[in-house]
């Protein structure tokens, strides 16, 4: 990987040591490896591998490869700007528009190519003109740098983008950078967007999706916390099943041929036309199927103009839930709502029935787990580091799964229980409270940016979260009921 200077190990990534022996526990999904004493020698320099040696490289490929290290480093991509195209699928946005194009200003002025495509917006978006507002004058948008194309009805975005894809790649573009017309680019974005795609693995990166007028408190605050949009402020390999599992195309930066075709009747490609919702993530699934990388980058920023109303908020997580059937047709238990092993569930349902027998289940299931995982690696530490991880995912991962996909399920539980006074009944009660809030509250924490403080106060957190998963719940259960199918709530047990 000499694209980079050196990769910086995950923070969750541990090396541990044990007399000659040097293993590395990370990863997601968490996996352990045992590198060479040769190639170990280069992990004595702490939390970064250098590239600059062809052992160093394989190493850093390694660890990347299992989301144990991700890119560092400063280097620029090695493209001219006129190998890039921007192109922005629009449906009457004509504002935000103009002020994309008076932020692509420099870039346009380098060589970058703008490709507006308007899905059918009343009035037509269709001269260079149009792009234009009082604070931005029409001679910020040459028609040397810009295409505008029209679809004289909505054909929805994965069409829009599919067709801007396509001017631009005919055009000469070997990089196609997706984004919305919401979207504003910070300093330095592309320039790291471009750097990521130097490596002849990835596909696809994306950078990180901030507010663009940040709050504190109530729905601006939880949107300034925890956008649908913002992946957070880590880097990652994204894969199904992961820590970031997908990324938005709202800003998106892309190398077409290394794309898949979408599935027979799905349009022109990349994107799926027949999907009005979660067409990026299947893009993304797709796309890491065909042995593509995708990357996070957080370096790289853009800001969104999020919602600030509580109801708009929260239809647009219901569509969002909308695109749980879809993706279960297409990609099966990738899109699981849970997904855990036996004994890891077993954990999770001891702990969270606060009982003695339950506490004694959920000992035996991690003791059993550790005597296995030892007997694997060799390693009780390193098992310890396995199975703790483990059991700390499935115990988050219950309450999120009883208040989000299955909350009907959940709530129909309670009704039936309502007016129990049985010791039972109570306990359920009260559990189920507990998690509500143990959830909410680490969702609030979990959301800060590392070695700070959370950005908006806990209890509003806590109540907006709550609404959030009802609402994308909602639609989940809709796209199942219009499928006509429940393998989007099927959940996954597998060992």
């Amino acid at each position: 990987m000499s694209e980079v200077p050196h990769v910086l190990l995950d923070r969750r990534t541990r090396v541990l040591r044990r007399g000659d022996v040097v293993r590395v526990l990370g990863g997601d999904p968490v996996t352990l490896i045992t590198p060479s004493p040769a190639v170990s020698a280069l992990l004595d320099g702490g939390e970064t591998v250098a590239t600059d040696t062809p052992a160093g490289a394989a190493l850093a490929r390694a660890l990347t490869d299992r989301g144990m290290a991700h890119p560092a480093g400063t280097a620029t991509g090695t493209r001219p700007l006129a190998a890039v195209a921007v192109v922005v699928p629009v449906r009457d946005d004509a504002a935000g528009v103009a002020a994309l194009s008076k932020a692509l200003a420099p870039e346009l002025a380098r060589g970058l190519h703008l490709v507006v495509v308007d899905d059918g917006s009343t009035p037509p978006l269709t001269t260079s003109a149009s792009l234009t507002t009082p604070a931005t004058p029409a001679t910020s948008v040459t028609p040397a740098a810009t295409t505008i194309l029209r679809h004289d009805e909505s054909r929805g975005p994965a069409a829009a983008r599919n067709a801007g894809t396509a001017a631009a790649v005919g055009a000469g573009a070997q990089v196609v950078v997706y984004l919305d017309a919401d979207v504003i680019p910070l300093p330095g974005w592309l320039d790291v967007l471009l750097a990521r795609l130097d490596d002849p693995r990835v596909a696809a990166v994306a950078p990180r999706i901030v507010a663009a007028e940040p709050g504190r408190f109530w729905v601006r605050g939880y949107e300034t916390a925890r956008s649908a949009l913002d992946m957070g402020p880590e880097p990652a390999r994204v894969r199904p099943r992961t820590r970031v599992a997908y990324v938005p195309s709202a800003a998106l930066a892309v190398r077409p041929d290394r794309l898949p075709p979408p599935p027979e009747g799905g349009g022109i490609g990349p994107f799926d036309e027949r999907m009005r919702v979660a067409e990026d993530v299947d893009l993304c699934w797709r796309t890491d199927a065909a042995g593509s990388h995708l990357r996070y980058e957080p370096a790289a920023r853009v800001a969104h103009r999020h919602r600030t109303s509580l109801g708009a908020v929260l239809a647009r997580r219901a569509f969002y839930g909308r695109g749980a059937a879809p993706l279960a047709d297409r990609h099966g238990a990738a899109v699981a709502s849970a997904v855990a092993a036996p004994w890891s569930l077993a954990v999770a349902i001891g702990v969270w029935s606060a009982t003695p027998v339950g506490s004694l289940v959920a000992a035996g299931a991690i003791g059993r787990a550790w005597w296995r995982t030892r007997g694997l690696t060799g390693d009780g530490r390193a098992a310890a580091g396995l199975v703790t991880r483990g059991a700390g995912a499935s115990v988050r991962q219950l309450p999120q799964a009883l208040l989000r996909p299955y909350w009907p399920v959940t709530a129909g539980a309670l009704a039936a229980t309502a007016r129990s006074r049985s010791h039972a009944a109570r306990g359920l009660r009260q559990r189920l409270l507990a998690a509500a809030v143990a959830e909410g509250l680490w969702h609030w924490w979990t959301a800060r940016e590392p070695g700070r403080l959370p950005i908006d106060e806990p209890l509003g957190h806590v109540l907006l979260h709550r609404l959030d998963d009802l609402a994308y719940g909602v639609g989940v259960w809709r796209s199942a009921w219009a499928a006509r199918s429940l393998d989007a709530l099927r959940p996954d047990v597998t060992r």
